[in-house]
């Protein structure tokens, strides 16, 4: 599950830099990160860890819905993944 959750999450944060016309370099200036783990964040390369993530998505400027939809989606993929076990 958390693989699929951090490949989900990096195309969220794709989603919202592309939005605003933001290149990796930018994003990652902008956040304080380096460029190699902005896009292995964006890939979904590892589990991204939440302080990473704020980072990402203040300097992105994101609105309380963008937390909201990563939210959702890891509601959404542990409820799949219960029912999996629970099915098994």
């Amino acid at each position: 599950m958390s693989d699929t959750l951090s490949v989900e999450i990096g195309k969220i944060i794709r989603r919202e830099r592309q939005a605003r016309g933001m290149t990796i370099e930018a994003l990652a200036h902008e956040s304080g990160r380096c460029k190699v783990s902005v896009s292995a964040a964006e890939t979904g390369r590892y589990a991204i860890k939440v302080s990473m993530l704020f980072d990402l998505l203040w300097a992105l400027d994101c609105g309380q819905d963008v937390f909201l939809e990563i939210l959702s989606l890891d509601a959404s993929l542990r409820s799949t993944a219960l029912a999996v076990k629970e099915a098994a």
